[in-house]
């Protein structure tokens, strides 16, 4: 294993191929990624649900105005605390020619949450219709509708993963028709230390959960890093490269914060591209975008060899 690590950063540093350093207007949490040949666009926690746009393949960033401009209605029934346009940890995707954008409402350390939907014709488009409620979580219930994940596997089933904290991370299927819940709802990964923002990916007869454990949101104290299980299903169950179930805090490290740029997290996964932010400890500690390519081992589990500087 070291000598393919080693050979993949010499790669990596030749080629600069894992990874690249994203110029402009960087400012991202919890980004999400779509790729769209040479156009990027990637959507980040902030009000009003903040996006991005890149046209040289992710290389230089611009900000566009935000999807909402006032909180539709059912916000207030929903989650009662919530204030004004603050909405967290969507998850863009493509779907039956539309752009759509689940997203999160909550407030912070409290499981009153709830995951929403948006969509428009194109991601850089100007009007985007409210979809509603997808889930909902209350605070007597053992898990927090938050950080919503979208996979579409290749037998045409679409699978929402979320969760944070609390009980873990939760899987149903959704209807390609309604992109409602339909049938079973299970927890696929656990852990008391604190566990968030699922990612689902398949490559071959494996599907990869990507996960955040431990904490962000505290600048450049912020502990997040990145950790993987695979599975030959989308249901489970997860396991470690050592074997651990996931549900039983298993998690393989892939990305943890270095000198400069501390707790990684919040990813996601587009083809062999990983996107996540991570704090900058040279500028006040906030949040920018990140932007990493995966390899894979001999045995097919993802690796970074350009770690954090």
């Amino acid at each position: 294993m070291r000598a393919l690590f080693a050979a993949l950063l010499a790669l990596c540093l030749a080629a600069s191929a894992c990874a690249m350093e994203p110029q402009g207007d960087t400012s991202a949490h919890d980004p999400t990624l779509l790729i769209q040949g040479e156009r990027w666009f990637v959507f980040t926690t902030g009000k009003g649900l903040q996006r991005l746009e890149s046209t040289d393949a992710g290389k230089t960033w611009r900000r566009l105005a935000p999807v909402f401009s006032e909180p539709p209605a059912w916000w207030l029934d929903a989650v009662p605390e919530h204030k004004g346009l603050d909405v967290w940890a969507p998850k863009l995707f493509a779907h039956r020619g539309r752009i759509w954008a689940l997203y999160s409402i909550s407030t912070f350390g409290k499981n009153r949450s709830a995951i929403g939907l948006v969509s428009s014709d194109k991601a850089d488009g100007a009007e985007w219709r409210d979809e509603g409620l997808v889930v909902q979580s209350r605070a007597e219930d053992n898990f927090n509708a938050i950080d919503p994940d979208l996979f579409a596997d290749t037998d045409g089933k679409l699978w929402l993963s979320y969760g944070s904290f609390w009980g873990g991370i939760r899987l149903t299927e959704l209807s390609a028709d309604t992109l409602r819940p339909t049938g079973e709802t299970k927890f696929i990964a656990s852990r008391k230390g604190g566990i968030e923002a699922p990612t689902i990916a398949r490559r071959g007869d494996w599907v990869y959960l990507f996960a955040s454990y431990d904490l962000c949101c505290r600048g450049a104290a912020s502990s997040y890093n990145i950790r993987v299980g695979r599975a030959r299903s989308v249901q489970g169950p997860y396991l470690d490269r050592d074997g651990k179930d996931m549900m039983d805090a298993g998690g393989t490290p892939l990305l943890s914060g270095g000198t400069r740029w501390k707790g990684p997290g919040h990813q996601d996964v587009v083809g062999d591209w990983l996107v996540h932010h991570a704090y900058d400890s040279e500028r006040g500690g906030k949040p920018h975008l990140r932007i990493k390519r995966l390899s894979w081992s001999d045995d097919g589990w993802p690796v970074i060899p350009s770690q954090e500087d």
